[in-house]
């Protein structure tokens, strides 16, 4: 079930819709791990993420969850999504403080940062892990899909303290070292493993992998289930909180 919910933001200063999947067993006398994700409406219409996880939940591969999907105008994406955008810090503040705040009051949700998982993909992988490195007790895992990293982003993270309670999963396919973006070409290979270097220095929990493949939504699709396996195929795993 996916219900349309409208928040009036103070921070952003605009109403903004968020889509919120619930699974099929959805009772309000469980708690549930919540999954936030950016670009929402791309990751419901091309990366089928909520069809994913109904069929991943039915075969037991993983176990059920909440995932609330952030539409967001290609207009204002590059302004909340970089840290250098003039909407980036009311952005953060909306996702951690009001988004977080209205799921935790209507669902059944587990309130600890260690059950509350951010996803993106490039611009939207820098934004969940900038959200996560300024709220660290509100998030507690981070996946980025060929996260849009460059050495200027990596020594704004450096600058972050202890990461020790931080669980990131990057990956980066094999064909991105030329990627054509609004700052220009950037190698995300070398980024993705600059930002990696940083995050384990820091503390974090740190998975990087590389897959065949380029900066698409056809790659970034194929590999959601290993994302969700890696942080909702055993069950109980996001209880744990260090």
């Amino acid at each position: 079930m996916i219900q349309e919910v409208t928040l009036n933001s103070q921070y952003l200063g605009s109403a903004e819709r968020i889509l919120i999947y619930t699974p099929n067993r959805y009772s309000p006398l469980y708690s549930y791990p919540v999954l936030y994700v950016q670009d929402g409406a791309d990751y419901l219409s091309l990366g089928r993420l909520a069809t994913l996880l109904e069929q991943m939940v039915a075969d037991k591969q993983a176990e059920d969850v909440i995932a609330v999907f952030l539409p967001v105008e290609l207009a204002e994406r590059g302004r909340r999504y970089h840290p250098g955008g003039s909407s980036h810090a009311a952005y953060k503040r909306f996702l951690a403080e009001e988004v977080v705040s209205y799921v935790d009051r209507h669902y059944a949700t587990t309130p600890l940062g260690g059950a509350r998982t951010l996803l993106g993909d490039s611009l939207g992988g820098v934004v969940s892990l900038f959200t996560a490195l300024s709220y660290p007790h509100t998030f507690g895992r981070v996946a980025c899909q060929s996260g849009a990293f460059d050495e200027k982003l990596c020594h704004m993270a450096d600058q972050s303290g202890r990461l020790d309670q931080l669980t990131v999963y990057l990956e980066v396919g094999d064909e991105e070292s030329a990627v054509k973006t609004a700052r220009g070409t950037l190698d995300l290979i070398r980024g993705n493993r600059l930002m990696g270097d940083v995050l384990q220095k820091k503390g974090a929990t740190l998975t990087l992998e590389t897959f065949t493949g380029d900066h698409t939504w056809g790659s970034w699709q194929a590999n959601l289930p290993r994302i969700i396996r890696y942080f909702f195929g055993h069950p109980l795993q996001w209880v744990h909180s260090s």
